[in-house]
């Protein structure tokens, strides 16, 4: 359901709740309009929110006040006249608190001499069957577990028409005031994290779902222990295994088919859809509380139920370290996986995600425990250094004398060995040193242009054939295997360990076939914060040791804390984000990159790296904003680096995409077995409409690194865009055959089915992409394309819409915005202006990005709105007045349309003169617009022959044009200009071509009618 949608259902559920009770039917069948699907998403709201009664939160949701109010003031008249009477054995001595569906109150067991708690259930409530059930059913359930960490019912009564619960009496707080609206530290939140997911696995295995999992239904006691409580809305399932007395209890339907329970901001997407639920929705709602634990908030708010369930059902919550700037990635992580909109991609049972608390939690608790007998060690070793300094000292230049008296004569590497790089093994107990010494040593590595480490890909590919997470920590042994399977030569294995304040640092590159040791260095560094210089040095003096000349590393050695960060803290999100962009995770890098910027403004690489998650999410405005700043902080890096930052800044930033494909050019030559300079060089020549070199540059970078997905990609993509089908799709096979498979590769294979009129095969690509975020929208978004190109623009605009909600679903603003742009552009090649015009505003208001303006204004200037398209021109010539497309591709098509418009086409003419050079260029798949206006002009001009070669170009060109409209449009044209020369054979085929390709159109498109009537003058 789209944003308009809720917000339709939202106002018509606010009008039904003021309305008395008995007018609410007559209301709703009226102002739905007849509308079942309308009405039944309204009373389905409706009935969640009349039973919710206190399972909704009353500060967040304004919706239950009254109904709250009512029942808490029934609540506290009752309790008026408990205090001191008896119940069974237990006498009431105090309330500790009310709500929706009962008042509990101290009381104490005079037969065992304990304090209990007792639960009742209100006078007003009980006379609900439903309300007694469920107060029934929730001793059941919770009677049914004997489990530390849940509350212990005791038994379950009634006396003098009061029903009641007793159960264990809990001292403490719930664990909403714990939070306080504020993050939980670590520890603690680990802590009560393991015992809730514990307590979650034991209801679970006794086929119970809680299904109102929050953070005010877990208490916390005064020993820090949490106690899971309110088992109200339990709901019993009969699962293999299961007593026979829990299957007695088996869900009794006690709501209707269809309606959502539970609290609504905690609620899984089936919950809030009313679908059949297991032990699933419990974890989603548990990755709820996490969030709240870990950000002291909730991940899905909004003004009102209705908008709180857009967000749960269409909403990616906002990155819980933008809240929390400390939270440790793999808690992230972790609230990410409990997250998922999908109950099959979400953690499947309570163990694994208990396991992987318990995990993070091992290896906190292991560092606190390393730096506590560290400090105790330092106080000791204190009293005794002074004394035997002289003695050390002499010692370790024995040591190291001994060292490189003994050392074997070092085995050389040659230009063509790839290095494996392991994690450092790290004994000092400081976490910052996991994975941030090993991301050192790879930029000092990285600068050799005689050295080459095998890819953070191919070891993560590595890892999996081994049957390993692609995760998995790198230690020596898993390194080495890693190198065999990769054909490399060495593993480069390192160590760091402390001495009171000194760290020794240890390197050592080891021939993975025989385990020789090929060279080592040792460093001491006097402090943690000259561990990052030592660490360079050290790594400076191993490239020579492994054969590369000592005039390279000269020349190529800048130090680590410049090529990086001076900040362990910063380099290790910095190594963090690296590993998730090479799974091509890109919005996971982002906060990565975004936290080692924090920690270090002045990070270049870090801006840069993030300017490029953002390009390949499609957010182009940040993505040039980053790569800005990135260039402008790049004194300092290293040369490998350098050539990064002004490559990117060039051809994202700036938009100069010869002065791009000129540094591109120096960096390959400096860095021939350098890979990742081949993909967006390769982009650079399809911007610049040169496809035979970018099939070049792919052929080469395949041949570096025939393992990458990417290599295949590019690949596939270079074929495409010369028409050779056949070549790029057994190029896609081959990559998915070796399960290199990526969202790249299925739009291809989306482009290539339809290039190949194999309806079937586009078929499986949408059916494959539905519900990905950040990948279903670009095939909406191409299937709309190809509707439009067929003549169905009322299909395109449904399809455009939902690739619009599905980008926005992702957070990709900048790209929703450039489907809006789209859908303005074929509308007005089809005659639609007014549509055209409506589309673009929407694109414009969601964006002004480069991509998305330009669009736009060529849709106002096709759509006859020549004011607002002349000021969207005038505009990205002063905001872009280096950018290649702009100058040459853009600015100049738009200007022709314009001048077309006011029927002057000699100048539009000439004005396309500046775009020849540029005008195969195929920027985000739309290319060829400047051949088309410049056909239209010679139309327009009378000028038949020209006319057709420009029509002819497009249709010679499918592979760079694809399933944009002008495609099918130029057909049309191509008849048009053939019919202005006398030749009726020829126009009469165009014609054909044109309403074959059309056969499905809708019937009542102008340009269609048209087309008609001019094929039976030349028929």
């Amino acid at each position: 359901m789209d944003s308009k949608r809720w917000r339709q259902v939202d106002n018509l559920l606010q009008a039904a709740l003021d309305r008395p009770a008995e007018e609410r039917d007559s209301f709703l069948a009226r102002s739905c309009g007849g509308d079942e699907g309308l009405e039944r998403e309204v009373r389905s709201l409706l009935a969640a929110q009349q039973q919710a009664g206190s399972f909704l939160e009353k500060p967040a949701f304004e919706l239950a006040a009254e109904s709250l109010a009512e029942q808490n003031r029934s609540a506290s008249r009752t309790g008026d006249t408990l205090i001191g009477r008896a119940f069974s054995r237990y006498r009431v001595l105090e309330k500790i608190g009310s709500g929706g569906m009962g008042v509990v109150y101290k009381a104490e067991d005079t037969d065992l001499g304990r304090f209990v708690a007792l639960k009742f259930l209100p006078n007003e409530a009980a006379r609900d069957p439903q309300n007694l059930e469920r107060f029934r059913r929730e001793a059941r359930a919770a009677s049914a577990l004997n489990h530390p960490n849940i509350c212990t019912i005791y038994e379950i009564g009634s006396e003098g028409g009061q029903s009641f619960i007793a159960m264990e009496f809990l001292d403490g707080v719930t664990l909403r005031q714990k939070i306080g609206g504020r993050p939980l530290p670590t520890e603690i939140l680990l802590a009560l994290a393991i015992e809730i997911a514990d307590a979650l696995d034991a209801a679970h295995g006794a086929g119970i779902v809680h299904r109102d999992i929050k953070s005010a239904n877990v208490f916390v006691t005064k020993r820090g222990n949490a106690k899971v409580l309110d088992f109200g809305l339990a709901k019993f399932s009969l699962k293999p295994g299961v007593a026979e007395a829990n299957a007695a209890t088996t869900e009794k339907s006690l709501t209707s088919p269809g309606v959502a329970v539970g609290t609504v901001a905690y609620m899984s997407p089936e919950q809030v859809r009313g679908q059949e639920l297991d032990g699933r929705s419990d974890l989603f709602s548990f990755g709820v509380l996490l969030y709240e634990m870990a950000t002291g908030r909730l991940p899905f708010r909004g003004e009102s139920m209705g908008l709180v369930f857009e967000a749960i059902l269409t909403r990616t919550p906002d990155p819980a370290v933008r809240f929390n700037p400390d939270i440790d990635p793999e808690l992230e992580r972790i609230i990410h996986k409990s997250l998922e909109k999908d109950s099959d991609l979400r953690y499947q049972h309570a163990s694994e995600v208990r396991a992987d608390l318990r995990r993070m939690k091992r290896d906190s608790d292991s560092g606190q425990k390393a730096a506590l007998t560290r400090g105790a060690t330092d106080r000791k070793a204190a009293r005794v250094w002074r004394k035997i300094v002289p003695s050390v000292a002499a010692f370790l230049a024995l040591v190291a004398a001994s060292f490189l008296y003994f050392r074997h004569r070092p085995q050389k590497l040659t230009d063509k060995d790839m290095i494996v790089l392991a994690d450092f093994t790290n004994t000092t107990g400081d976490p910052v040193f996991d994975g941030t010494l090993r991301q050192g040593v790879a930029v000092q590595l990285e600068q050799s242009p005689f050295l080459s480490l095998v890819s953070d890909e191919h070891v993560q590919q590595g890892l999996r054939l081994m049957g390993k997470p692609s995760d998995s920590r790198l230690t020596p042994e898993i390194a080495r295997e890693v190198c065999q399977r990769t054909a490399s030569a060495a593993v480069l294995e390192g160590s760091i360990a402390n001495l009171g304040s000194q760290y020794v640092l240890g390197l050592k590159a080891v021939n993975c076939r025989n385990g020789d040791t090929l060279a080592e260095e040792q460093a001491t560094a006097d402090g943690k914060e000259r561990v990052l210089d030592e660490l360079g040095n050290a790594a400076a003096k191993l490239r020579s040791r492994l054969g590369e000349s000592l005039g390279t590393v000269q020349k190529f050695d800048t130090p680590l804390e410049q090529a990086t960060t001076s900040s362990l803290e910063a380099l290790q999100a910095y190594s963090l984000g690296r590993a998730a962009s090479a799974e091509s995770q890109w919005a996971a890098a982002v906060p990565f990159f975004q936290r080692a910027i924090l920690l270090d403004p002045q990070f270049a690489m870090a801006y840069t790296r993030l300017g490029t998650m953002y390009n390949n999410l499609g957010e182009n405005t940040l993505g040039a904003e980053n790569t800005l700043r990135g260039y402008e902080l790049r004194k300092k890096v290293s040369e490998q680096e350098r050539f990064y930052i002004e490559s990117h800044y060039y051809q994202n930033a700036t938009g100069d995409l010869e002065k791009a494909r000129e540094i591109y050019q120096l960096w390959t030559e400096a860095y021939p077995r350098d890979w990742q300079a081949r993909p967006p060089f390769l982009t650079v020549y399809f911007l610049l409409g040169q496809p035979e070199k970018a099939l070049a540059e792919a052929v080469e970078a395949f041949r570096l690194d025939a393992e990458r997905g990417l290599s295949y990609s590019c690949l596939a993509s270079a074929y495409l865009s010369l028409n050779r089908f056949d070549q790029a799709q057994a190029t896609v096979a081959e990559a998915q055959a070796k399960k290199l498979d990526s969202p790249d590769l299925h739009f291809l294979q989306y482009e290539i089915a339809f290039l190949k009129s194999d309806a079937t095969g586009m078929s499986e690509q949408l059916t494959w992409a539905a519900g990905r975020p950040g990948v279903e929208d670009v095939l909406l978004n191409a299937e709309a394309a190809t509707a439009a190109y067929s003549g169905r623009p009322g299909e395109s605009r449904e399809l455009s819409r939902r690739a619009v909600a599905s980008a926005a679903q992702a957070e990709e603003k900048e790209v929703a915005a450039g489907y809006q742009a789209d859908a303005a552009l074929a509308e007005a090649l089809l005659g639609n202006a007014a549509k055209a015009r409506q589309r673009a505003a929407a694109a414009q208001a969601g964006s002004n990005g480069r991509d998305v303006q330009y669009a736009s204004a060529l849709a106002l200037a096709l759509a006859g709105d020549g004011s607002r398209a002349q000021a969207l021109a005038d505009d990205l010539d002063k905001r872009f007045p280096q950018d290649t497309i702009v100058q040459f591709n853009y600015l100049p098509t738009v200007r022709a349309q314009l001048a077309l418009s006011r029927n002057d086409p000699s100048k539009a003419i000439d004005i396309l003169t500046a775009a020849s050079p540029y005008e195969l260029g195929s920027v985000a798949f739309v290319s060829l617009y400047p051949v088309y206006v410049r056909g239209e002009a010679y139309l327009a001009s009378h000028q038949g022959r020209l006319a057709a070669a420009e029509f002819q170009k497009i249709l010679d060109h499918r592979g760079l044009v694809l399933n944009e409209p002008i495609g099918a449009l130029a057909h049309l044209e191509l008849g048009r200009a053939y019919a202005m020369q006398g030749g009726s054979a020829k126009a009469k085929a165009a014609y054909q071509d044109f309403l074959a390709l059309w056969k499905d159109a809708d019937a009542d498109i102008p340009i269609l009618k048209q087309a008609k009537a001019e094929y039976a003058k030349v028929r």
